[in-house]
């Protein structure tokens, strides 16, 4: 499954979310490809794999593909979309 979304975060930031959320420190997924805007995490039989773009308007465009972890995926767009609203709040 595949699937786009745009986020009103720094590419850095969701950098930095994807290593949290699905690395050591929650999941314990591999990370088994790390490029600039390229990440991979594998683990129990499926994958997750992020690629990050920079948009316009301070936002980026995240493609999630994966095989399976789709209630883990889900969380972390719900983390992403309140984390981004806190932000989007706190700079108005």
């Amino acid at each position: 499954m595949t699937q786009t979304i745009p986020i009103r975060l720094w590419q850095g930031e969701v950098d930095r979310q994807a290593r949290k959320f699905f690395g050591p420190e929650h999941l314990g997924l591999d990370l088994t490809l790390d490029e600039a805007g390229h990440l991979r995490f594998e683990g129990d039989g499926g994958f997750v794999e992020l690629t990050i773009r920079p948009a316009s308007n301070n936002q980026v465009r995240l493609t999630i593909a994966n095989q399976g972890f789709e209630q883990e995926i889900k969380e972390f767009r719900q983390r992403l979309a309140r984390q981004a609203a806190a932000e989007t709040s706190t700079s108005d």
